[in-house]
């Protein structure tokens, strides 16, 4: 409502529910400058890649740690919860991707947020619970390699659990502002 009443009515205090002296001067001389573009450029660039890396590192990964035949499968989810109650903090995170070279880059921004714990407990529940164990049975009997099963039997079957994480980190990507 501020936004598009006159600057001296918001001032007075006199715009509470309505806009007084509606005006739109404010968003011409705002999409005026271009670095809003940059911004908004950028914002769908990382939103994009993030998503992107994301479920390419994600899916996979929750689908090994959802399998009974996965060695270490225990140990690797005792290890997801311990990293969603503790976190490194800013400093070794900066200095992380300091150290890497991916300052100033895309990269720092999307690669420390691809490994979403929270998302990949939720991703290998989705996989354990909604996909049968037969069709990986079936699929091995025909011959199936590990890949082949989850690219062509699984993959198709998680249309949903991929557009929840496509939504959750692409939200959370477009929301953090802070990183």
């Amino acid at each position: 409502i501020a936004s598009i009443s006159d600057p001296a009515q918001v001032n007075m205090g006199k715009v509470i529910l309505i806009p007084k002296g509606v005006g739109f001067e404010g968003y011409a001389t705002i999409f005026k400058n271009s670095e809003i573009w940059i911004g908004y450029r950028n914002s769908l660039y990382i939103l994009a890649l993030g998503v992107a890396t994301q479920l390419i590192v994600i899916l996979p990964f929750s689908y090994a740690i959802s399998r009974k035949d996965f060695y270490g499968k225990t140990l690797f989810t005792i290890i997801l919860i311990i990293t969603m109650f503790f976190n490194g903090g800013i400093i070794p995170n900066f200095l992380v991707i300091r150290n890497l070279g991916l300052y100033n880059t895309y990269w720092a921004i999307v690669l420390p947020l691809i490994m979403s714990p929270y998302t990949i407990l939720i991703t290998r529940t989705f996989f354990h619970s909604s996909i049968p164990s037969g069709l990986h049975d079936a699929a091995r009997i025909d011959g199936a390699s590990d890949t082949y099963i989850f690219i062509k039997v699984v993959l198709p079957l998680s249309k949903t659990i991929i557009a929840i994480n496509i939504l959750f980190h692409g939200v959370f990507l477009w929301n953090d502002y802070f990183f």
